[in-house]
């Protein structure tokens, strides 16, 4: 895509989509409040043929742009600082692609400190509420007190007004 074919597609975002894309970014980096962000997992509606394929072959790297896999676009995060313009540039992306945030939820793997030891959680951004949702924890056992913990990291991550 040649510099004026990108002004153009950037053109085509009004600024009440580009409000929700920027704060749909800005929870999912609120996620980094309650651990360190290994994988986001951006989970998209059926979209049709057409729009598949040039997903295909816009998100080709996890580690880069994003991996778009079975209706998912996988994001492996870094420790480089440049993971909210890497999401923000990616849900950018599904918009110029889709024509619309096809977004359905936001699956995010998160190594918390609990206890003095690491442990991995899979927790739910739901794009909409904007709120998250505790899906996994490695100690079962401990579910609810690991959802005290990341509930208290999130409502503490909150922009202030």
């Amino acid at each position: 895509m040649s510099d004026v074919e990108k002004a153009s597609a950037e053109e085509e975002i009004d600024a009440e989509t580009e409000r929700l894309i920027y704060k749909i970014t800005e929870g999912i980096q609120r996620l980094n409040s309650i651990g360190t962000v290994q994988f986001i997992q951006i989970i998209l509606a059926p979209i049709p043929e057409p729009f598949d394929e040039e997903l295909k072959n816009t998100f080709t790297s996890a580690i880069q742009d994003g991996l778009f896999v079975n209706n998912t676009i996988v994001l492996e995060q870094m420790e480089s600082g440049d993971s909210f313009m890497r999401v923000l540039n990616a849900i950018r992306r599904i918009f110029q692609i889709s024509k619309a945030i096809t977004i359905e939820e936001i699956q995010v793997l998160i190594n918390i400190d609990y206890k003095g030891e690491p442990m991995d959680i899979i927790v739910t951004y739901d794009p909409q509420e904007h709120d998250i949702s505790l899906v996994s924890v490695s100690q079962k056992e401990d579910f609810f007190k690991i959802l005290e913990y990341v509930t208290f990291f999130w409502l503490k991550s909150r922009p202030r007004i």
